[in-house]
């Protein structure tokens, strides 16, 4: 990858995130700006039935968590847009994500949408958090251990 903010914030997406909050990952897409393709799994996208179209808007990095079954019950993919600039999950970003998702087959709930970001007290998120979807949670490098969670309201269970 290019040398940079957004190669920085991806490979600790990769190196950080995943590992405190995946269970079994593997990258199965990433790309950078000026290279749509830095790395696709072929195999397990075929496998899960993902189409993934390098000249559609795809995300930064998808990320699958092939879980602790079997069964593949725990089976997550994850969506992550990488800002070091401008770009978070918006709402028509997200839906055009879980398209690709569902036309594969998965549940909203083996879904998750994430935006990465340097710093919570950068220009850059205070920007972008007017556009950030409901459901969908922000990550940060330099509070890797922690997620904002912007959750929708759902209706209350019986």
């Amino acid at each position: 990858m290019k040398a940079g903010k957004s190669s920085v914030i991806a490979k600790a997406v990769i190196e950080q995130y995943a590992t405190r909050f995946l269970k079994d990952p593997v990258v199965l897409w990433l790309s950078e700006s000026g290279n749509k393709v830095v790395q696709q799994d072929n195999l397990l996208a075929r496998r899960l039935k993902l189409h993934i179209d390098p000249s559609k808007a795809l995300p930064d990095i998808i990320l699958v968590d092939l879980g602790g079954q079997v069964d593949g019950s725990e089976l997550l993919v994850v969506f992550v847009e990488v800002v070091a600039s401008d770009g978070p999950v918006h709402a028509h970003r997200k839906k055009a994500l879980t398209d690709i998702a569902t036309q594969a087959g998965f549940e909203l709930s083996s879904l998750r949408f994430m935006t990465a970001f340097e710093d919570r007290g950068s220009t850059v998120f205070k920007k972008a958090v007017p556009d950030l979807a409901w459901d969908t949670t922000a990550w940060f490098v330099s509070e890797p251990d922690n997620l904002i969670l912007f959750e929708g309201w759902r209706e209350p269970l019986d």
